[in-house]
């Protein structure tokens, strides 16, 4: 049975990821690990109930050499439902560059989108009461 997942975030530099993570969003640092020179080669990040995982790119690709590539690109997005929408867009856009103003979706969210050092689209949604 299924229980969690967590997004595991291939990233060029581990501790300048965590630097955007802490100081843009507010997450904390759970648990990390450093490679020889004394930089962070995994970072598991928290915030409420969010888990996020970045790992240096060299090192993913050593465990997983499937993902080998020559250039980093980024190939997912998070899709972050929030219960503090507003609040969040207004002190997001004081403090980074909004990728995607607020609009209505079809489906019946509102969402807004910034994207994080490495490139990686973060969106958050807030889904209207029925």
């Amino acid at each position: 049975m299924f229980k969690n997942m967590t997004t595991n975030l291939m990233v060029e530099s581990v501790d300048e990821s965590v630097a955007f993570y802490q100081g843009i969003l507010g997450f904390s640092l759970t648990a990390s690990v450093p490679n020889n020179s004394g930089s962070l080669q995994f970072a598991i990040l928290a915030k409420d109930s969010f888990a996020l995982m970045l790992q240096e790119k060299n090192n993913l690709m050593e465990e997983y050499p499937i993902l080998s590539a020559d250039k980093m690109q980024p190939s997912v997005t998070l899709y972050i439902t929030v219960d503090n929408f507003e609040n969040l867009y207004q002190e997001l856009k004081h403090k980074h560059e909004i990728l995607c103003e607020i609009h209505d979706t079809f489906y019946g969210a509102k969402e807004f989108a910034i994207a994080d050092n490495n490139g990686y689209v973060l969106t958050f949604a807030e889904y209207k009461e029925v």
